[in-house]
């Protein structure tokens, strides 16, 4: 069957002759949007309690349990919805015997909605249904979110600034879920006829921890301390904690690690992507520049200043201020010298 964007599916729907859809990717929000246009479609509001179901698998979810799901009957209408939600946490004899079973236990009328929660790259089950299923691609380019935050603000008849949706997403990232709750409280402060401005948005929305971490990284990776110190000092200044900033950090020079020994395996961003969960081919691409300005030494330092850091600010060697100790590992990391590989 042939592949559509998110999009495609949120204005139009899917085909009637389809009975599984499959919900790539693991952005949950996206998949309830598409989960509630699938229901508008095939669950009659009158007996949506009979003929809705949901499976959010885990490590204990069984076959048998699947398998009875989708053998019920549509009550009292002829369409039925079953939701088996991140089908990458069954276990793998599960999902092989699930991807045996499914076809014949299918029951008429049932549609089936399958979302991945994630890689499905080693799931025997979603690559069963692949070939008679709908897979929904549901990435969405930066355009698509311009797409979706206009579509908002057109329904709610409200203008805003292409400018302030620019620095909203400077500010919070393109998590559409986040997205959508700081445009509506910032519109809901607006007066009646006022245009949401990046004004407004400057002053009501601060940036994420993770939009700030990610520019903090950047300021390191680019060897600029100013820039560096100045984000994470906003970040303790709005009460951020020692401890998540430390993990960021860890799973920055982590990935560093990490996308470097891959790329040494694998030919292209896309395979070593494949390869790490949650990593995209942009994130990759990325990663691989920043590896540029470091050297395997400079990697070692790094994990060895994190770790002091640490250690410190829990208290070890009769602890330190902790704001001290990360400017401090912050300008150990950026004191790389150039031209080191």
């Amino acid at each position: 069957m042939p592949k559509l964007k998110v999009l495609e599916v949120l204005k139009k729907g899917v085909p009637e002759s389809v009975k599984v859809v499959l919900l790539s990717g693991d952005d949950e929000y996206l998949h309830d949007l598409l989960i509630k246009k699938l229901e508008a479609s095939y669950v009659d509001p009158d007996f949506r309690d009979f003929n809705l179901r949901r499976v959010d698998c885990n490590r204990s979810t069984s076959a048998g349990a699947l398998a009875g799901v989708l053998s019920e009957l549509p009550t009292l209408v002829d369409s039925r919805l079953v939701v088996i939600q991140r089908v990458n946490q069954l276990p793998k004899p599960v999902s092989s015997r699930v991807a045996e079973l499914w076809e014949d236990s299918l029951a008429p009328g049932t549609v089936v909605v399958v979302t991945a929660g994630g890689k499905v790259k080693d799931s025997p089950l979603w690559s069963q249904l692949q070939p008679k299923a709908l897979l929904v691609d549901c990435k969405l380019e930066e355009r698509d979110v311009d797409l979706l935050l206009g579509t908002f603000c057109r329904k709610r008849k409200q203008k805003v600034d292409k400018a302030a949706l620019t620095l909203l997403k400077e500010r919070v990232g393109l998590n559409l879920r986040t997205l959508l709750g700081h445009l509506e409280r910032c519109l809901l402060s607006l007066q009646e006829g006022e245009t949401l401005s990046a004004e407004v948005i400057e002053e009501l929305v601060p940036f994420s921890a993770e939009v700030a971490m990610w520019k903090m990284t950047k300021a390191i990776s680019q060897r600029n301390h100013r820039e560096a110190l100045s984000i994470l000092d906003n970040q303790l200044d709005r009460g951020e904690q020692p401890g998540p900033i430390l993990s960021y950090i860890n799973s920055y020079l982590t990935s560093l690690v990490q996308v470097g020994g891959l790329s040494k395996r694998y030919r292209s961003a896309a395979e070593v992507a494949s390869a790490i969960p949650r990593k995209t081919e942009f994130q990759v691409k990325k990663t691989l520049e920043d590896l540029k300005t470091w050297s395997s030494r400079d990697l070692e330092e790094g994990f060895e200043a994190l770790t002091r850091a640490d250690f410190k600010c829990k208290g070890g060697e009769g602890g330190a201020d902790p704001r001290l100790l990360l400017q401090m590992l912050v300008l150990k990391l950026c004191s790389r010298k150039r031209g080191r590989r």
